[in-house]
């Protein structure tokens, strides 16, 4: 049972974090084959606007998820600690990181253990967070708590 849990745990954490890794960093513009041009792009580390980037604080969860690997973000809790912190995950399967940079429609986050940056855009629809990871066909709509 344990190992069973090991597995899933490890598959579990991949599809919250490595869902959101992109193949562009600040510093290299390539994109995958996966993944067109024009879909991937580099925030800005600031912004004029912080309505948005301060309506991300607190913490959210995620109630639906499509894409790729949308199962195991259901239920997934996200929690902003203002701009420079994001921790992501539930029970036992959490990561955080370090938001490098941010905008009103994109941020990026250096999570712990991680080589690759994770970059996502983001849009509010009502009172709800929409967030996409670059690269992915992943969208997840999340609730405040």
């Amino acid at each position: 049972m344990n190992k069973k849990f090991s597995v899933v745990a490890v598959l579990g954490v991949l599809a919250l974090v490595g869902a959101g890794c992109s193949s562009t960093t600040a510093n290299n513009t390539s994109t995958s084959s996966k993944t067109t041009p024009s879909a991937v792009t580099t925030p800005a580390t600031t912004s004029n606007t912080v309505e948005s980037q301060d309506k991300l604080d607190g913490k959210w969860k995620v109630t639906t998820a499509t894409g790729d690997l949308a199962i195991y973000n259901k239920g997934v809790l996200y929690a902003f600690d203002g701009k420079a912190k994001l921790t992501v995950g539930s029970g036992a399967l959490v990561n955080s990181g370090d938001i490098t940079a941010i905008t009103d429609t994109s941020f990026s986050v250096q999570f712990t253990g991680m080589t690759t940056t994770s970059n996502y855009n983001y849009h509010f629809d009502g009172a709800n967070l929409v967030i996409e990871p670059q690269g992915s066909n992943q969208v997840l709509t999340l609730e405040k708590q």
